[in-house]
């Protein structure tokens, strides 16, 4: 993935339900020399996951207050700050919220990969270009499109994600990391926004009204498997819904692939010309 590389830095900015796949570039890039994290309650998990990688690179945490270790490393680095899930629940806040982190962590970077899609229209427009110095990019498919969400993110992007929805409508959909947090985000999402995870009772009346019968598990292959296996039932005892498995064929990691590629290139030639 990517080209080997002399120096340069990429910086991450992620919503922890896209860990699993900010964890799975990582172990696919054999030029990460180290991975700076900065510290927060969002990134202890990450934090973890790279812990238990075969070929775990050298981790790192620092604050945003003191990141002159960034500066001061040798090869190709990776600098990661992780933002809340909850941001999901208002659209305009999580863009503010993910710009003002470009911008804290950009004089350190040569390029940025926002692990984020359009999330409720929150990055229709480009999140933006050369802060300070360093270029801003976001999960695209193949024809250059911001994916709609972390559902598209493992599909291909949009064509993918219309497929999807067009083969099995009225089916709520499981990622690893939805299913590890399905309590949490079950009430961000545009119908539940705003409503008390623990009226379940009621969400399980609201689910009805939508029509969703049923549980699809959209298995990347990444992340916990067991605990995968245990939210997903726990899920589907919980609403009544029946479990299905979406066909491993439909699925690609190619976004992911294509774009860490794109922005480590760029963080590379950047450097370079730093």
């Amino acid at each position: 993935m990517g080209v080997s590389s002399a120096g340069g830095v990429l910086g991450i900015v992620g919503c922890p339900i896209l860990e699993d796949e900010i964890v799975y570039a990582i172990d696919h890039d054999p030029d990460v020399r180290t991975v700076y994290v900065v510290e927060s309650e969002e990134s202890r998990n990450l934090v973890r996951k790279l812990a238990l990688l075969a070929r775990c690179p050298n981790v790192e945490r620092v604050t945003l207050e003191d990141m002159d270790e960034v500066d001061e490393g040798a090869g190709f680095r990776i600098l990661v700050l992780m933002k809340s899930m909850a941001l999901h629940e208002d659209p305009q806040r999580l863009r503010k919220e993910v710009l003002s982190a470009v911008e804290q962590i950009a004089p350190h970077c040569s390029s940025i990969l926002l692990f984020y899609g359009l999330c409720g229209n929150a990055f229709k427009t480009h999140p933006g270009e050369g802060c300070h110095g360093a270029d801003v990019h976001i999960l695209c498919d193949q024809q250059g499109r911001t994916v709609d969400d972390c559902i598209a993110a493992v599909l291909g992007g949009t064509d993918g994600y219309y497929n999807l929805l067009r083969r099995y409508p009225g089916v709520f959909y499981l990622t690893p990391a939805w299913a590890e947090n399905w309590r949490d985000l079950i009430t961000k999402m545009e119908i539940t926004r705003g409503m008390d995870g623990q009226g379940l009772d009621t969400l399980k009346w609201m689910f009805e009204l939508a029509g969703y019968r049923k549980a699809l598990k959209l298995d990347t292959g990444l992340g916990d498997r067991g605990i995968f296996e245990d939210k997903v039932e726990e899920f589907v005892r919980t609403f009544n819904f029946e479990k299905a498995s979406l066909e491993k064929e439909l699925m690609t990691l190619d976004v992911i692939d294509r774009s860490y590629a794109q922005a480590k290139d760029r963080a590379v030639g950047n450097g370079r010309a730093r």
